[in-house]
């Protein structure tokens, strides 16, 4: 009998209704559906929670509980170990995490393509990129370490010129605390939060203009899981689909009650703030879902010319 066991039967007799409801923790097995985000919840995960709030996924025989994590970088090895089957990546990560060994399936597009680049208040004094010579530049993991390093190279700045600082996902703080002058963020995201918390207007040098890609696919943030997961799991993901494309739908189709549906999940993300946020993510969620062949074909090519991937596995 275990400590638990013992001390349970001083309270609750054998006989009683209380211990006949007890289960032990060996027993006890989660039907739950276990969904990993890429960061903490905001509003460019609206669809999801839509279709959780109205009940669409439950129509699919799934029981999805979101997952948050104030990481990014460890969504990735979660999914890769199979801790949790699906989840949101970004599409350069996905290759990254190819590259690694991990086994990740890309199965859907959550976010198309927001812009990103450097952003930076007005009063920084930087509207092209070679006035970040003697600045401070913030990147949220390697793969922003290294394009903003490709892009001096290709400008001509001495790499010495100017200093690279790891801020991650929170470069708006890191601006307001003046430990840089311009870092890697979204358009519809830290953009906004800058402006609206800075009180100034704010810029931004796009990164696939910069380098002539002719999109922002690198940083599209698809539905992924762990391979394993995927092939054992078709219908689940199949009824996964279905439930966020309806969430989809309704977002686009009815923002103002859909962003009620996110705030009512989410109590703190209602404020002018991350309204604002919401407002400008709506051009950017995508309207079929779908992998696209070409954006894949660019990141990789992308990926080859920074030299940041070894081998291009087939996705």
């Amino acid at each position: 009998m275990t400590m638990f066991s013992k001390v349970a039967s001083r309270f609750f007799p054998a006989s009683s209704a209380a211990a006949r409801r007890l289960v032990s923790s060996e027993a006890f097995k989660t039907t739950k559906t276990p969904f990993l985000l890429n960061w903490y919840a905001n509003p460019y995960h609206t669809p999801i929670f839509v279709a959780k709030e109205k009940g669409w996924f439950k129509e699919e025989g799934i029981d999805l509980a979101v997952l948050e994590t104030t990481d990014p970088s460890d969504v990735t090895e979660i999914l890769g170990d199979g801790a949790v089957g699906l989840g949101l990546k970004a599409t350069i990560h996905i290759l990254a995490a190819k590259d690694k060994g991990i086994d990740l399936m890309s199965f859907g597009t959550l976010l198309d393509e927001p812009p990103t680049g450097l952003i930076h208040k007005k009063s920084s004094n930087i509207n092209t990129f070679s006035d970040i010579v003697g600045k401070k530049v913030g990147y949220i993991g390697h793969f922003g370490k290294v394009m903003v390093e490709d892009m001096a190279k290709q400008a001509g700045i001495p790499l010495g010129s100017f200093e690279t600082v790891r801020v991650g996902m929170n470069v708006t703080a890191a601006i307001l605390r003046g430990e840089v002058d311009t870092g890697v963020g979204f358009t519809n995201f830290q953009r906004i939060e800058l402006e609206e918390l800075a009180g100034e207007e704010v810029g931004m040098l796009r990164i696939d203009e910069l380098n002539d890609l002719g999109c922002c696919c690198f940083c599209s943030v698809q539905y992924v899981a762990n391979a394993k997961y995927f092939h054992e799991n078709p219908e689940v993901i199949a009824g996964f689909m279905r439930a966020v494309r309806r969430g989809t739908d309704y977002t686009i189709e009815h923002p103002d009650k859909a962003w009620g549906f996110m705030t009512k999940a989410n109590p703190r993300l209602d404020n002018k703030l991350y309204r604002r946020i919401f407002d400008r993510t709506m051009p950017y969620f995508s309207r079929d879902l779908r992998n696209v062949d070409r954006d894949w074909e660019k990141v990789g090519q992308f990926c080859k010319h920074l030299d940041v991937l070894e081998m291009l596995a087939e996705l």
